[in-house]
């Protein structure tokens, strides 16, 4: 029978989200969970020794990225066949596991990545399934009775990974800290033959962001509002896949685009504009020149500078 484990990251979690921590762990075999908050909560470290979950207290010195490794590293170590990522903003269905594990039961020890379909909370719609060729990309029937499909991109919430996956690409690129980090991933695999698969049976509730509508004249627009540190990673880091995949995937390109399309977005509608577009603007330079890492290490000054700004680090959202 396969092992199914998953891995949560938390940062500054509400009691909610560490119910919903609790709930989960009769679920899955294994719950290892990644506090990314930079304090340690030692009612966390009591609370889950209760219940036999796993607590790395990671403190975000490598960002998502770092937390998804070192949970997904305990995972494996501890026998894990298949490993699922969960941000704590998901909300996770309740058939996910026996699904997922019958999932990972039937693709056996190959390797792989598979994730649900994703339902954007705040904007009340699915997420697209995209297949792409890395020149053009289309948008893939997720029906139920369409069945598994392989695909081009899985966002990591809902993600499982299988041991050989792993040991076959190695960790995620801790370098791009937050932003992309799963893109880079999903990347990577292609590149390595590593399938990617979505499944229509699985919906996962989830929230990117702090997603708003906008009326602009006959036009409707969706702004994600992130604070400006995030703008920082999300540009530098798309310049930076642009170099490392552009050329075999010109199709990465999108990303790109969207920043473009977040400057104008800001621009018109969003709040702390300068602070915001300063960041896109250093990010892009930074993703040019390699600088990668976390902002407080390529960027101090602007740090210091907006230092105001609640919660510089971020988790993905």
């Amino acid at each position: 029978m396969t092992t199914l484990g998953a891995v949560i990251v938390l940062f500054h979690p509400t009691a909610e989200q560490v119910a919903r921590v609790v709930e989960l762990r009769k679920h899955c075999d294994n719950l290892v969970v990644v506090d990314n908050t930079p304090q340690p909560d030692s009612r966390l470290t009591a609370l889950f020794e209760e219940y036999d979950i796993t607590l790395i207290n990671e403190g975000n010195k490598n960002g998502i990225a770092g937390a998804h490794n070192r949970g997904l590293a305990s995972q494996f170590e501890r026998g894990a066949d298949a490993v699922a990522l969960i941000d704590q903003d998901s909300v996770m269905p309740e058939n996910y596991f026996p699904v997922m594990r019958e999932i990972c039961s039937t693709l056996a020890s190959q390797p792989f990545l598979v994730g649900p379909r994703i339902f954007e909370e705040a904007v009340q719609e699915y997420l697209p399934v995209l297949e792409s060729n890395g020149i053009a990309v289309r948008q893939l029937d997720m029906h139920e009775d369409a069945g598994m499909q392989r695909c081009a991109f899985l966002i990591s919430s809902g993600c499982a990974i299988s041991r050989a996956a792993f040991a076959k690409l190695g960790p995620f690129d801790e370098k791009l800290f937050i932003d992309h980090v799963d893109i880079e991933y999903c990347l990577r695999a292609r590149e390595r033959n590593v399938p990617l698969y979505a499944t229509p049976v699985l919906t996962l509730s989830h929230r990117i962001g702090d997603l708003r509508r906008h009326k602009l004249g006959p036009f409707e627009l969706m702004t994600v509002n992130h604070p400006w540190y995030r703008r920082y990673y999300n540009a530098r880091n798309a310049v930076q896949i642009l170099f490392r995949y552009g050329r075999r995937y010109p199709i990465v390109f999108i990303l790109n685009l969207s920043t473009l399309k977040e400057i104008f977005y800001i621009t018109l509608l969003e709040d702390a504009k300068l602070a915001k577009l300063t960041g896109i603007l250093l990010g892009i330079v930074d993703g040019l020149f390699g600088r990668l890492g976390p902002i407080e290490h390529t960027r101090p000054r602007l740090v210091l500078r907006f230092a105001h700004g609640a919660n510089r680090r971020g988790r993905r959202g």
